[in-house]
């Protein structure tokens, strides 16, 4: 069960935020910031009392010296130019799951491109089933509920959408991946389906689910409320030291120790992540998912390399030469004359891919 947001309060003053973070931890004089003086002062003080280190200094004037500790809604969606996703935005301090509280807001189309954010999760999940932890304030944990067009949502292999909404996961993954190496300047790549990871250690996960509709007079899903999906990702900021079992600390990354800094904006994060997100949204609604599919291939983990592809009928073996999201993953492997042929495995069938035994 969620806890409630904060209560109302007064906005804070974004372009101000701004205008200290663009000195870039210099002083900015505090006639530069605005003609009302008392106004100023109120601002500041605002701006200190959500958790922003503001340095007031009487002759050199006003310098930003690091993020507030806390997710700010006001930073997050101050001009957001979100198309799509980010329309709304609701950030919670504790909830079961963001995907949870994402699809009980299903109920109504009305809420298409609602963007849930919590400070920590008590229930949080991974594929198939498993758990996701992380203390409070150390991640963006964020869901987005989207009612897709029926056009992205009637795909060739029959199974409700294009094999299955996987094209969801591969929006979130290229979206996620990208943020990571800009902040860290460090090659981000997408293990199948849902990883991204720097160096072979995992940084964020993806999960998208099916938010279903409320049910009609027969008990069934209400043909007048179509079902929406959520997208669900889990990205590591500021991991604490000792917030990972022993066993983990190997494979696991946050964004503070890949090169993003001490002390990354969770808040920041969080917007440039919606954009991303809203970008990719965009561009398979306006231009189909060829696009996205050669994001997805170009930082595969395992594009190029000899892989195993599971499927409910076995393995499948070949060199994984990318993804179509019509087709699937598309492998080379020798014919039945020893010539390179191309066998495309569909989504649907997909139970997972890994390095050749």
């Amino acid at each position: 069960m969620a806890t409630s947001p904060p209560p109302g309060r007064p906005a804070l003053n974004v372009p101000l935020l701004r205008r200290l973070r663009a000195a870039a931890g210099g002083h900015v004089p505090l006639a530069e910031l605005g003609r009302d003086r008392a106004r100023v002062a109120e601002d500041l003080e605002a701006l200190g009392r959500f958790g922003f280190q503001i340095e007031d200094h009487p002759y050199l004037g006003v310098a930003y010296r690091g993020p507030s500790p806390r997710l700010c809604p006001d930073q997050i969606e101050h001009e957001l130019p979100a198309r799509r996703i980010g329309r709304r935005i609701a950030v919670w301090n504790r909830v079961t799951s963001t995907n949870d509280v994402a699809a009980r807001a299903a109920d109504s189309p009305a809420n298409d491109g609602l963007v849930v954010l919590a400070e920590e999760q008590t229930a949080g999940r991974g594929q198939r089933g498993r758990s996701w932890t992380a203390p409070a304030g150390s991640s963006i944990l964020m869901s987005a509920l989207l009612f897709p067009p029926p056009r992205l949502t009637s795909g060739p292999d029959g199974s409700g959408g294009p094999a299955g909404n996987a094209w969801l996961t591969a929006l979130a993954a290229v979206a996620t991946a990208e943020l990571v190496a800009a902040c860290t300047g460090r090659p981000a790549r997408i293990k199948w389906p849902n990883d991204v990871r720097v160096d072979g250690r995992k940084v964020a996960g993806i999960l998208v689910e099916r938010a279903l509709p409320p049910a009609g007079p027969g008990g069934g899903p209400s043909p007048a409320r179509p079902g929406g999906v959520v997208i669900g990702v889990g990205l590591n900021v500021s991991l604490p030291a000792g917030a990972l079992p022993e066993e983990l600390r190997p494979r696991v990354a946050s964004l503070d120790e890949l090169g993003a800094g001490p002390d990354p904006d969770r808040s920041e994060l969080a917007r440039e992540l919606i954009l991303g997100l809203d970008r990719w949204y965009d561009a398979v609604s306006s231009a189909g998912p060829a696009g996205l599919a050669a994001a997805w291939s170009a930082l595969s983990e395992h594009l190029g390399r000899a892989v195993r592809v599971s499927t409910p009928d076995g393995d499948v073996a070949g060199r994984l030469l990318g993804l179509s999201l019509e087709r699937g993953l598309l492998l080379e492997h020798a014919g039945p004359a020893g010539e390179s042929a191309v066998r495309p495995v569909p989504l649907a069938c997909v139970l997972g891919l890994s390095d050749p035994a």
